[in-house]
């Protein structure tokens, strides 16, 4: 089955997402990422990015991680809308 536009418009906002935060990262086969924002009891919102790779004995590993909130949340969004929209 294929991915809808939005799947794959979602997965390249996602991967986009990943390589700004983790310039260092290396996509490998099996690799994942995951761009997550929620609120936390007080309504503050943060993000979350992340990058997960298989595991060898399955599952998936974490390799990358970071979370945004306050006026770091703010920048992250503005330059990642920023960059995608060129």
């Amino acid at each position: 089955m294929s991915a809808t536009e939005e799947e794959r418009w979602l997965a390249a906002l996602r991967d986009h997402a990943a390589h700004l935060v983790f310039p260092e990262w290396a996509p490998q086969a099996g690799d994942w990422t995951h761009l997550y924002t929620g609120f936390v009891d007080d309504g503050t919102p943060y993000t979350e990015v992340a990058v997960y790779r298989a595991g060898d004995g399955g599952g998936h590993v974490r390799i990358c991680y970071r979370r945004f909130a306050g006026e770091d949340l703010t920048a992250f969004w503005t330059r990642l809308i920023d960059e995608v929209t060129e």
